[in-house]
């Protein structure tokens, strides 16, 4: 099947079905960076209680961390920083695909599929709750339901998810069906803490002004300096920097390993204060391991999700987007490879990169010649245009501005310009389908364009 026919039923099912969109940690990516091995390294079965301690701060160090400045930009406050203009550039990404989504709920007819999407993330960040906002300010005529009751105290239940909202004439003369967007975050969220009600029992709260993050930072940024000055002192071989380590362990598991992180682990755990731990361990975050739970909160509110998920893959006419998921996940990946059997689903993956279907194939239960006819992948090489020898080629022939355009040792090839490209160290060139071209591709048929706002937030302290 070609790119055409692909987009072409793409659009069609975003209009028609249900529509569920499931968002991994690419949609974020590159603001937080990666401890890609972090599971496999907290599965070792000789790693020591001080060995996992310091890779959970880490992992918190590269991929939490700087949600605080993301909490900041929503509550208004200060969150300039190194990484800003590209924390401004995911929440515009984010902020373009709820646009785009909404877009396509304009005009479906709501008595044959709800106006409303489903978007699943694996991810703990804000950026969804941050581009919504910046949505509902200029189209206050859409409903955002996060599960959560409440006003000044927000409890979050997965039976608040099955909410449609009518917008009604002054008069009550007609009604219509507010377009509304479902956010399920299935691992939880840096802004969620556990609240116990009056009779004991645990629940979850969504948190909006305070920030806790920034005590838990402030108590890091000791630790980790003695760690840099730890790693400088020729202690952990291999090594001379903070980067370095995080490289290595992102690349290499093995006993030697495993036992230099116990040894660090155990020298430097008298320097973490009690409380900095304790914080981290009390986050309600679905960590990236085996035994992924450290609470029965979180336990269960993670397999209500999942059985949520289910249930609407499950219906007669559904739609499953999935962009920058991994599939390591096993219980997501189960549940998408059982509901498969559902003729009425239809399942589009999009690929990073054209490597990316066989690894994500590799993940599942079947092979290229056994892939269910339900799914469809979508990948950088369908929207290869034109390949041309590099004697041939000529700028004058062909407007760069109309195509994305790769050179390699022996041809130039051209993609359609929604594509976007990536270079490595050694300037070789890639063809991706990131954020920018995922929103490319979904807004093909859309004639009101989304427009780029990557303005600050008014307020000091922000330029």
């Amino acid at each position: 099947m070609d790119a055409e026919n692909k987009l072409n039923i793409l659009r069609e099912s975003l209009v028609e079905k249900n529509a569920t969109f499931l968002f991994g940690a690419g949609a974020s990516a590159p603001y937080f960076s990666s401890l890609g091995n972090f599971e496999r390294i907290l599965s070792h079965e000789s790693i020591s209680e001080h060995g996992k301690t310091l890779i959970k701060i880490l992992f918190y160090d590269l991929c939490i961390k700087d949600n605080m400045y993301v909490a900041n930009y929503m509550n208004g406050k200060c969150y300039c920083h190194e990484k800003k203009d590209l924390m401004l550039s995911i929440i515009n990404e984010y902020s373009r695909f709820i646009y785009n989504s909404i877009e396509h709920l304009k005009v479906r007819n709501s008595r044959i599929s709800p106006k409303r999407i489903n978007l699943i993330t694996t991810n703990y960040d804000l950026f969804i709750e941050s581009a919504i906002d910046n949505i509902l300010t200029s189209n206050p005529r859409i409903f955002f339901n996060d599960g959560t009751n409440g006003y000044g105290t927000r409890i979050l239940s997965s039976d608040n998810f099955n909410k449609t909202l009518l917008y009604t004439g002054i008069f009550d003369n007609y009604s219509n069906e507010m377009p509304s967007v479902n956010l399920i975050k299935c691992h939880g969220s840096v802004n969620w803490k556990e609240n116990k009600d009056n009779n004991g029992r645990s629940k979850i709260q969504i948190l909006i002004e305070k920030n806790s993050l920034q005590t838990i930072n402030e108590g890091l940024e000791t630790y980790l300096d003695e760690l840099k000055s730890y790693l400088k002192r020729g202690e952990f071989s291999q090594v001379n920097s903070y980067k370095d380590m995080i490289s290595l362990l992102n690349r290499e598991i093995n006993e030697d390993l495993i036992i230099k992180i116990n040894c660090m682990g155990e020298d430097l755990h008298t320097l973490m204060p009690i409380a900095l731990a304790s914080s981290i361990e009390s986050l309600q975050i679905v960590l990236p391991t085996k035994k992924k739970f450290q609470t029965t909160l979180i336990e269960e509110h993670y397999f209500n999700m999942l059985r949520l998920v289910s249930y609407e893959l499950e219906k007669s006419q559904s739609i499953l987007v999935v962009f920058g998921f991994s599939f390591n996940d096993e219980h997501i990946r189960d549940i998408i490879q059982r509901s498969l059997n559902n003729p009425n689903l239809l399942v589009f993956i999009f690929c990073f990169n054209d490597r990316a279907k066989e690894e994500i194939i590799s993940q599942f239960n079947f092979s290229f010649t056994n892939k269910p006819v339900n799914i469809i992948f979508i990948e950088p090489k369908d929207f290869l245009l034109k390949k041309i020898p590099v004697n041939e080629y000529s700028e004058e022939d062909y407007n760069s501005s109309s195509y994305t355009t790769i050179e390699n040792k022996d041809s130039i090839l051209l993609y359609s310009k929604e594509v976007s490209k990536l270079s490595n160290d050694n300037n070789i060139e890639t063809p991706i389908i990131n954020f920018s071209a995922f929103n490319s591709i979904l807004e093909r048929n859309i004639t009101n364009k989304y427009i780029s706002n990557k303005i600050a937030k008014s307020g000091d302290g922000y330029e």
